[in-house]
């Protein structure tokens, strides 16, 4: 327990209030909570009990989730102007329940919220739609394999992909799709806390909801890489979005009048910080196979000139990209 985030699981208790206000989990310790939801296990040959995979995926530090899941990340990409890269990125590394706020931000960040009537009710239906498929992202995906799960969206659709442990192929019917559960200790935290309904109502919602907000219908393609594409009309993204983003990566590549000189070191550590806002000196060494004294050189030049900023501490913080 003491590996886990006492606030993470605090807000885990509040969160369940909302499916139920005189929900079990308010009156249970944190370890109570945590077993209950599966979390904490026995071993058959040694009888020691440990946290699970999921209890760190929902509760754990960034570094012990790390520790155990290098590959654990999601990348959020928005791509509707510059389309040959992207206008606005972020790559989510964290606990799944702060990587579902991220990932709401981003879209909410990218997307108009028309307006559309439930009967009489006005409802969000981009909301509706960012909740089923980024908890579908983040409670489905098999998190053994380093393929980077991704949230994506471009001027006629949003996608989302994830590796998958696949129980058929092609394209799933909402008339004879038949749910499984892929993480069910993830899928039941999710639910208790108001970010997932029952096995099944995600799909059903899905149609539902893009129905109101594009017009048309979701796909979903069972296979290793499970991907959902929810078509957009040209009103989801015309009038949102950074504009000034796609002219900053242009000079950042010294593609326009007046662009920033960078020497090539300069550009790698650039982008892997802009890559990863997470990465850290150690790492960049390791994945740009520069020395510790390059890097130091490049990162002090890329700070002198208000380039990046680094936010916390070197342990715990992140990179600033500041242009």
């Amino acid at each position: 327990m003491a590996d886990l985030r006492p606030d993470l699981i605090d807000r885990a208790r509040n969160m369940s209030r909302s499916r139920d206000k005189n929900h079990p989990w308010l009156a249970m310790t944190d370890e109570e909570i945590v077993r209950s939801a599966g979390l904490i296990l026995k071993d058959k040959d040694s009888a020691n009990e440990g946290i699970t995979l999921a209890a760190i995926l929902l509760f754990g530090t960034d570094q012990l989730i790390m520790s155990v899941l290098p590959q654990h990340k999601t990348d959020a990409i928005f791509r509707v102007f510059n389309t040959d890269r992207y206008d606005d990125r972020e790559v989510v590394i964290t606990n799944l329940i702060e990587s579902y706020d991220c990932l709401m931000e981003f879209g909410k960040k990218h997307l108009n919220d028309t307006f559309n009537l439930d009967g009489i009710q006005s409802v969000s239906a981009r909301n509706h739609i960012l909740r089923e498929i980024i908890s579908n992202l983040l409670m489905h995906r098999d998190f053994s394999s380093a393929y980077v799960a991704k949230l994506v969206i471009e001027k006629n659709r949003i996608y989302t992909e994830n590796a998958n442990l696949s129980h058929g192929h092609g394209v799933l019917n909402l008339a004879t799709f038949e749910p499984f559960p892929k993480n069910p200790p993830i899928s039941k935290v999710f639910r208790e806390i108001g970010l997932a309904d029952e096995l099944g109502s995600g799909m059903r919602n899905t149609y539902k909801y893009t129905k109101m907000y594009s017009g048309g219908e979701p796909q979903f393609f069972e296979g290793d890489v499970f991907r959902i594409t929810i078509p957009l009309t040209e009103v989801a993204t015309a009038t949102v979005g950074p504009e000034f983003i796609a002219p900053n990566h242009e000079a950042i590549n010294g593609a326009t009048s007046g662009a920033i000189n960078l020497t090539e070191n300069e550009q790698k550590v650039l982008t892997a910080i802009t890559e990863n806002p997470k990465i850290t000196k150690k790492m960049l060494i390791s994945v740009l196979g520069i020395s510790k004294g390059t890097i130091d050189r490049a990162i002090k030049s890329l700070k002198e000139r208000n380039i990046i900023e680094r936010i916390g501490s070197n342990k715990t913080g992140y990179w600033k990209v500041l242009i």
